[in-house]
């Protein structure tokens, strides 16, 4: 898929026959996610008020950018990890020799299809790393409400992430094999709906009470 427009790839993400499908587009979701933590960083490295935090806010910046960009990847890598598989589906099954053979190029396409939303869901930790971290800073003001917005795409990236898991892995006949992809997407949602939801309950504070919890309160382990 070459660069596009999102313009063009809404276009493209709407056509019957278009490439990108739902996990393409929450990678882009996920990459909005990770932009907006870059700005949120931007704007308070500068700020006279976080002069004692400027290089960890730069250091997460550039984490955030990196992101960005990985995520972007993510969203090409997803819209044709199928492409594989189809053409697995399609080979010759005659003979005994070519359904073992076939059997095996399928079993590895679907594998591989899963490898784009696993890795968006380890991804998406990352995120959260980056979220928690900016939490920590209990900035002020209305660029808050940009950190919630940042959570909110993240816990939805991580719920659509496994569900393009599992369309994947209930293809495969190897019941050991999908079993280990399932199990491992499934303690990445959810752990990563547990970190979420002490994150939104902090930022969800500060938007309705003007100030972050009590100084002590830890945003990643909700004490």
């Amino acid at each position: 898929m070459n660069e596009l427009t999102i313009e063009s790839y809404l276009t493209e993400l709407g056509k019957k026959d278009g490439t990108p499908g739902g996990g393409s587009a929450a990678a882009y979701v996920a990459s909005m996610s990770a932009a907006l933590l870059r700005m949120v960083a931007d704007i308070q490295k500068d700020k006279k008020t976080y002069a004692d935090q400027a290089e960890s806010l730069g250091e997460t910046l550039e984490k955030a950018q990196q992101l960005v960009h990985a995520f972007q990847q993510l969203a090409k890598d997803d819209a044709v990890a199928f492409e594989p598989v189809l053409l697995a589906y399609k080979l010759p099954k005659e003979t005994p020799e070519e359904k073992a053979k076939r059997k095996k190029a399928v079993e590895e396409a679907i594998q591989g299809a899963a490898q784009p939303p696993l890795l968006m869901l380890e991804k998406s930790h990352e995120l959260i790393d980056l979220i928690d971290e900016l939490v920590s800073v209990r900035m002020k003001g209305t660029i808050v409400n940009d950190l919630m917005v940042s959570v909110l795409f993240v816990s939805t990236v991580l719920e659509t992430a496994v569900l393009n898991v599992t369309i994947n892995t209930r293809l495969l006949e190897d019941a050991s094999v999908r079993a280990e992809l399932e199990d491992k997407a499934q303690a990445c949602l959810k752990s990563g709906r547990e970190r979420v939801s002490i994150l939104k309950r902090a930022i969800q504070h500060f938007l309705e009470q003007d100030k972050w919890p009590d100084e002590g309160h830890d945003a990643s382990s909700g004490a």
